[in-house]
């Protein structure tokens, strides 16, 4: 008797562990108007397969931001914390893969540039892909700083950050400078 409860309450538990990661696996498919995402007719084709982005995790969002106020506050060691052995850095006339190091000696260089360096943070998503094979975390702001002359200027930025393991792996930037007032 003492068996079958036990081998009773084993299939049941391991009947619910199935369960929970087979719903940990499945993810709602999107539908545009009823029809699943992946059979809806796109004006322009996609290079790859749609991949049924997902929210991802406020650990990528903490780590990426921790990144980005150790740009504006000069402290290339916590920046160099959560970068990734190598850096791609995709910049306006930038493309380029960088270790760690080189990445960090580039980014004092052009901090150095700026004087009261200021962020002003409009938003953030961090996203997955369904397969898990690539998280981006995304930040939109505005940057304001001075330059060596005391001039101020300042741009609407957005930074697409691909994270692995907790670390910025890859730094897209798109700027948007404002026009200069007359």
């Amino acid at each position: 008797m003492k068996q079958f409860i036990v081998i009773t309450f084993l299939a049941v538990a391991l009947a619910s562990c199935n369960d929970a990661d087979k719903e940990k696996k499945e993810v709602a498919p999107i539908e545009v108007k009823g029809v699943p995402i992946a059979e809806v007719k796109m004006p322009i084709v996609l290079e790859r397969p749609y991949r049924n982005w997902q929210i991802g995790s406020t650990e990528n969002v903490v780590a990426a931001m921790s990144g980005l106020k150790a740009f504006v506050d000069k402290d290339f060691a916590a920046l160099a914390a959560v970068t990734g052995d190598s850096l791609e850095l995709d910049f306006d006339y930038l493309h380029t893969t960088m270790s760690r190091d080189s990445a960090m000696n580039m980014f004092t260089a052009q901090r150095a540039l700026y004087n009261d360096l200021k962020v002003n943070m409009y938003d953030y998503v961090s996203v997955i892909s369904a397969d898990k094979t690539e998280e981006w975390v995304t930040f939109w702001y505005k940057q304001s700083w001075k330059n060596g002359k005391g001039v101020a200027d300042s741009m609407n930025v957005t930074n697409d950050i691909r994270m692995k393991n907790g670390k910025m792996v890859e730094l897209d930037e798109k700027t948007s400078h404002f026009p200069k007032k007359k």
